[in-house]
C-alpha cells in the first residue's frame, strides 16, 4: 500500500495567452506624409497664381496710367488747334458740333442768284467784305504751327496725317470761298456771256469749297472724337449727320 507523501502539492503552471505585439499609434492626418505633399503643392500653386494676379494687376494699373497720361497730353494740344479753328471759323460762319459749319452762306446765296439768272440780294460790297474775311480766316487757321503742336505729343502716323489733311482741306476750302465771292462781284458787274461765265466759274469754286470743307471738318471731328473731344457748336433741331452744312443744298447744286 503506497504511503501518501505529506509534502506540499506542486502546483501546475497555467498556460500563458498569446503575447500581443504593440501597435503603432496612427499619426494625425496632418502630420502624414502625403498630405504635406498635396498641402505644399496647393499653397505653392495659390502663391503663384497670387503673385500673377499681383503682377497682372500691376502692369494694368502702370497700362491705363500711361494711357491717361497719354490722352492728357493729346487733349491739350488738340485743344490748342481747337481752340484757334473753332474761332476763326466762328468769324465767318456757324458750328454745328460734329456736322460741318454753315459758311459763306451769303456768297454762296448769291452764286445760285447770278447761275439762276435772278437778282442777287446781297450787295456787292457786302459780299467783298465777306471774300476779304474768309480769305482772313484762311491765313489765320494756316498760320497756326499744327504740325508743331501735335509732334511727340503722342499721336500715332495716322491721326497726326488726318490732322494735317485737315487743316489743308479746312484752308483751301475757306479760300475757294473768297474766291468764289470775288468772281461773283465781278460777276455782278458783267452783262452777257461774260456773267454767265464768271457765275458758273463762282459756282464750281463754291461747290469745292464745300466739299473741301466737309472732308476736312469730318477728319477734324473725328480725331477729336477718338481723343474724348467735340467739336464746339450745337447741331440745329431736325438736322442729322448728312448734308454740306457749308452754305449749299443737300444735292451741292
Amino acid at each position: 500500500m503506497a504511503i501518501k507523501s505529506k509534502g506540499k502539492t506542486k502546483q501546475r503552471s497555467v498556460a500563458r495567452g498569446p503575447r500581443r505585439e504593440p501597435v503603432p499609434v496612427p499619426k494625425p492626418f496632418a502630420q502624414r506624409r502625403w498630405v504635406q505633399l498635396v498641402s505644399m503643392v496647393i499653397v505653392g500653386v495659390l502663391v503663384t497664381l497670387f503673385v500673377f494676379w499681383a503682377w497682372h494687376g500691376w502692369r494694368t494699373y502702370r497700362a491705363n496710367d500711361r494711357a491717361a497720361h497719354e490722352l492728357s497730353t493729346r487733349q491739350a494740344a488738340l485743344s490748342q488747334w481747337k481752340a484757334i479753328l473753332e474761332s476763326q471759323i466762328s468769324n465767318v460762319g456757324q458750328l454745328q458740333s460734329n456736322v460741318p459749319p454753315i459758311i459763306a452762306s451769303d456768297i454762296t446765296a448769291a452764286v445760285q442768284a447770278l447761275t439762276a439768272k435772278k437778282t442777287v440780294a446781297t450787295k456787292a460790297a457786302d459780299l467783298t467784305s465777306s471774300s476779304k474775311a474768309l480769305a482772313n480766316v484762311a491765313k489765320q487757321v494756316d498760320n497756326f504751327d499744327l504740325a508743331g503742336t501735335i509732334t511727340e505729343q503722342g499721336f500715332d502716323l495716322g491721326a497726326s496725317t488726318a490732322l494735317t489733311s485737315s487743316k489743308s482741306e479746312l484752308v483751301a476750302g475757306l479760300q475757294l470761298y473768297a474766291d468764289a465771292g470775288n468772281l461773283a462781284v465781278l460777276a455782278m458787274n458783267a452783262q452777257g456771256s461774260e456773267r454767265a461765265k464768271l457765275a458758273s466759274q463762282a459756282q464750281s469754286l463754291v461747290q469745292s469749297a464745300s466739299t473741301l470743307i466737309e472732308a476736312g471738318w469730318n477728319g477734324y471731328a473725328s480725331t477729336l472724337s477718338a481723343n474724348g473731344l467735340a467739336p464746339g457748336g450745337q447741331p440745329p433741331a431736325g438736322l442729322g449727320g448728312s448734308g454740306l452744312g457749308s452754305g449749299l443744298p443737300a444735292g451741292g447744286g
